[in-house]
């Protein structure tokens, strides 16, 4: 269980500075699939090891891992077994918590990598340092997660160094009437290094003291896997990256929109095809008024969703943008896709608005008549309102006399039985 924690005795009164993560500066776009799996795994045989052992099938004691008799199986293995619910709890929530932006940055499999790696790193480093320090406790069998999730802390500082982690702590001083509990903001690049420092030290403190109830070693292997495979998978040149990105999202928090527009920008000039940031940056220049350049980010944020696939998404920005900035518009081709999309995925209100701004944006298109026709069917069948297919219609005849869909529009204004009346009493 990784904690910070410190306790002092003096005089039978117990002093302690205590505190844990509970919270990151960072937002995860996935749902972290590995994650959830890894943790459900090592609850199930949690249970399984600590209330049925052993059955016809299985003999749990077999993943412990022994530095007396250590073997790359069991090195992985024993991460999955756990002391008590503590114990699991304390890894649970360091997996959850870190591998979860782990898994989201990396990707599974290195995420994987990482969490099975350094697990293994993590009890190699204690059987050599037990072998060589503490023969004595070479029997001593190795269980739990906690190799792994150092690991990941490892590659957590490389990866989200600029960042920073909310902890929820208590400080006990009985004699100075202090008593006081909360949560705070403390920056990675010192939360982490302290955590190491004193896994340091209780590792050295621990060989030759005659006792070992925590394998701290297994820590300091793991953590230093973590950094090492982190740097190789290039964490470093893509934490540089995102570093603007983190702090255009503070200046938001703090309604700094100037700060956080130069923020944005020099994120994008890295990563121009971030559709969901190019989003976050056209509300922030919305809110510092400067709706041309709001515009240009909502058409990239729009185009790039609909790049990688995420059609909903991009209709629903799509329409953001609309009611934002009057008479937004796409792309010609874009934007007649988009709305011919909400149109069969029943966004009516989002589909006429959108038909609208084509017909402003491209008056001269060669689509103006389909449009026309499309924006009628919607008033009419839609939301009950002939008058307004009425218009379409009679813009239609009389805009574009010889289209092809002319003579549909003035067939559709006859069954109307208004046909006369508006366009102003011709015969046609």
């Amino acid at each position: 269980m990784h904690d910070y924690r410190i306790v002092l005795c003096k005089g039978g009164k117990v002093y302690f500075f205590y505190y844990f993560p509970v919270g990151l500066d960072i937002r995860v776009r996935k749902a972290p699939t590995i994650t959830i799996y890894l943790a459900a795994v090592c609850v199930i045989t949690f249970l399984i090891y600590r209330y049925a052992p052993y059955g016809g099938a299985w003999n749990l004691s077999n993943l412990v891992f022994l530095p007396a008799r250590p073997t790359l199986a069991t090195s992985l293995s024993h991460l999955f077994l756990h002391a008590g619910y503590l114990h699991l709890a304390g890894n649970m929530v360091y997996l959850v918590l870190f591998g979860r932006v782990i898994e989201d940055r990396f990707g599974p499999g290195r995420f994987f990598a990482i969490f099975g790696l350094s697990a293994m790193a993590g009890a190699w480093t204690h059987a050599l340092l037990t072998r060589a320090f503490s023969p004595e406790f070479i029997m001593y069998g190795v269980i739990g997660a906690s190799g792994a999730t150092s690991g990941l802390l490892g590659a957590y500082l490389v990866r989200f160094y600029f960042t920073g982690i909310n902890v929820a702590y208590w400080i006990f001083m009985p004699l100075q009437g202090v008593n006081r509990a909360g949560r705070s903001r403390v920056p990675g690049l010192l939360a982490i290094p302290v955590w190491f420092i004193y896994q340091g030290a209780y590792t050295l403190m621990q060989f030759g003291s005659g006792a070992m109830s925590v394998a701290y070693s297994v820590h300091i292997g793991g953590f230093a896997s973590g950094i090492v495979l982190a740097l190789l998978f290039g964490a470093l040149s893509a934490a540089r990256s995102e570093r603007p990105l983190s702090r255009a999202r503070g200046h938001v928090e703090k309604a700094e929109w100037f700060a956080a527009q130069g923020e944005f920008l020099n994120y994008l000039h890295l990563k121009p095809d971030d559709g969901e940031v190019h989003a976050e940056a056209a509300r922030v220049f919305l809110c510092g008024a400067e709706k041309g350049r709001a515009r240009f980010h909502y058409a990239e944020a729009v185009s790039s969703l609909l790049k990688t696939g995420r059609r909903g998404d991009a209709e629903t920005l799509f329409m953001e943008a609309m009611r934002s900035i009057e008479g937004f518009a796409m792309p010609e081709k874009e934007h007649l896709g988009l709305a011919c999309g909400m149109e069969r995925s029943l966004k009516y209100a989002g589909a006429l608005k959108a038909y609208g701004n084509f017909m402003t944006r491209y008056p001269d298109s060669r689509e103006v008549p389909f449009v026309l026709l499309r924006m009628a069917g919607i008033h009419e069948r839609r939301f009950g309102r002939p008058d307004g297919a009425i218009s379409c219609y009679a813009a239609l005849v009389e805009g574009y006399p010889g289209d092809a869909w002319a003579d549909f529009a003035m067939a559709e204004l006859e069954r109307l039985g208004r046909g006369r009346i508006a366009l102003g009493g011709r015969d046609g």
